[in-house]
């Protein structure tokens, strides 16, 4: 629950930051705290033991058109492994960022760009590694942002701090490249 309200509090100031404009604050909180309702209910259907990790992804990308039309334009690869309510939590908003930014700027603003989201638990001494990879391609021209957004900001500190890993976030020119690499001991386990 703290970490629920501090997500909720960086969302809100976030919001508060960047803009003075209500309805830009109002949209960009209310897309945000209903991208963390979908992974909270999510978790409650499954009596917070977790979630799968496809599950996830569906819900989150959902408002972006994955189930309308738009499906055809992302492609998921991966064994559906579950993931721990943290996880759940931390992912549910890294892809709505990651899908905003998409509908902003990426593939998912034209009629032809698409994603692919793969991932794949890699070995390591420490017990396993998860490392996701959402990749853009056939949307316009990408280039790195002169400054750092919220969505940036959740991806690169907060997912990566909450997680105890790392996020790069590759901006070519064909299309954005997110990799998220965190120790699977974190809460991920085959289904």
């Amino acid at each position: 629950m703290k970490n629920t309200l501090a997500t909720v509090q960086s969302i809100v100031w976030q919001a508060l930051r960047n803009t003075s404009n209500p309805d830009v604050i109002r949209d960009s909180i209310e897309s945000r705290l209903f991208a963390l309702s979908r992974s909270h209910d999510l978790l409650t259907r499954e009596n917070w033991e977790g979630a799968g990790l496809l599950d996830l992804i569906k819900a989150a990308l959902e408002p972006f058109g994955i189930a309308n039309g738009r499906s055809q334009h992302v492609v998921i690869t991966g064994s559906n492994i579950r993931v721990s309510p943290k996880v759940t939590l931390a992912l549910g908003i890294a892809f709505h960022e990651l899908a905003t930014n998409a509908v902003k700027y990426g593939a998912f603003s034209n009629n032809v760009g698409s994603v692919l989201i793969s991932w794949t638990i890699k070995p390591s001494p420490e017990g396993g590694r998860l490392v996701v990879r959402w990749q853009e391609k056939d949307g316009p021209p990408v280039m790195p942002p002169s400054r750092k957004g919220f969505g940036s900001r959740v991806l690169e500190r907060g997912l990566a701090h909450e997680l105890d890993g790392a996020v790069d976030l590759d901006y070519r020119v064909e299309g954005l490249v997110c990799t998220m690499d965190f120790p699977a001991a974190c809460g991920v386990r085959d289904e």
